[in-house]
């Protein structure tokens, strides 16, 4: 097989790849879109920040399952405490054929507003002893310092992503806003919070899908310096 074969199948793998985890991050959100804002008439059944996200995460792993990138792309979920340390509720990681080790990491922090303090408050009278551990080692820090601490411990190929269920006056839509160097907005002691990233959103130009965002972080040489932060949008 001539060099010229083998580039043209290689390319026409990493599309598929991302043509394919588009679609599967794409049905996920539209499966989270049905259930946000949802209101039981006899107000018995209650959906949760961490149902929505559980939901998300069952659909998406399901669908990678039958498009058969579950291989290439992994998706880890955090446990309670993993969440309570690092910031984050899941974790992709793109690995390279050959060794299976990850090449690219994307650490992933749900955000819905609407929800997090009433959560916040249920889960005060339901700590374990190992919660309370994971708490104190980082009581100092807020959940968004967190997860750009641990991108920042991992390397420049590790981005974090803030998902907000919810967005732009539009309580279904799903977006989210992507880098590898927040930290350096950090360390420049400015602040990185959600008024931060709800305005980065706003002033974006445009919104990526999520393929097109898998796209731009695993060129060469990265995404250029205009495309940090990156913003996403997850739903139709």
């Amino acid at each position: 097989m001539n060099s010229n074969i083998k580039n043209f199948l290689k390319i026409a793998e990493k599309i598929s790849f991302v043509q394919q985890f588009n679609q599967c991050v794409t049905v996920a959100s539209q499966r989270v879109k049905e259930y946000i804002g949802f209101e039981d008439p006899e107000c018995k059944l209650k959906v949760r920040n961490s149902m929505l996200s559980d939901i998300f995460l069952m659909t998406y792993i399901n669908r990678s399952v039958q498009c058969k990138v579950a291989d290439t792309i992994s998706c880890t979920r955090m446990t309670e405490e993993q969440a309570m340390l690092m910031g984050a509720d899941w974790v992709w990681a793109v690995h390279d054929a050959p060794s299976k080790n990850p090449k690219l990491q994307i650490a992933v922090q749900v955000i819905h507003m609407e929800r997090e303090r009433e959560e916040v408050e249920e889960k005060r009278f339901k700590s374990s002893e190992s919660m309370k551990l994971a708490r104190a080692e980082t009581i100092n820090k807020t959940n968004h310092e967190k997860i750009v601490d641990f991108c920042s411990s991992i390397g420049s190929d590790c981005y974090g992503l803030f998902l907000f269920f919810g967005c732009n006056g539009d309580p279904k839509a799903i977006c989210g806003v992507l880098s590898n160097d927040f930290h350096a907005r950090l360390g420049n002691g400015q602040e990185l919070g959600d008024a931060f990233l709800l305005e980065c959103m706003e002033k974006t130009k445009n919104f990526v899908t999520p393929g097109r965002m898998l796209e731009l972080i695993l060129q060469k040489d990265g995404p250029s310096e205009d495309l940090k932060p990156i913003c996403v949008k997850f739903t139709q």
